[in-house]
């Protein structure tokens, strides 16, 4: 890292005053150039020609790609254990995956 350069130490005298600058009068503009009209031969003028339009490259059209919808996968799973003879415990999970479809994989449509 660059090393920051010390402050000179501050002068214990007396505060001199400041005086008012004075204010500089405006300057004067510079004249304007003057155009000075080109002489130019007749037959030029005579055969003055219309300038062709340019041709304007054309952009190449970029296939659309239809909006990638993401593939949503829903597991239930249900567990029916009887740990004790008479009581029966049923626990459900449930687990949810989304992600983008792979090549050549069409998305599930729900209704």
């Amino acid at each position: 890292m660059a090393q920051r350069k010390k402050r000179v130490t501050v002068r214990k005298t007396k505060a001199t005053v400041r005086r008012a600058r004075k204010s500089s009068k405006s300057v004067r503009g510079k004249a304007a150039k003057r155009t000075v009209s080109k002489v130019r031969p007749k037959k030029i003028v005579a055969k003055a020609k219309r300038s062709k339009a340019k041709k304007v490259a054309r952009k190449r059209a970029r296939p659309v790609k239809p909006p990638v919808t993401p593939v949503i996968e829903t597991t239930i799973v249900d567990v029916v254990e009887e740990s004790v003879p008479g009581v029966i415990t049923v626990t459900e999970f449930e687990e949810t995956n989304i992600r983008e479809p792979g090549p050549g994989e069409e998305p599930l449509e729900e209704d």
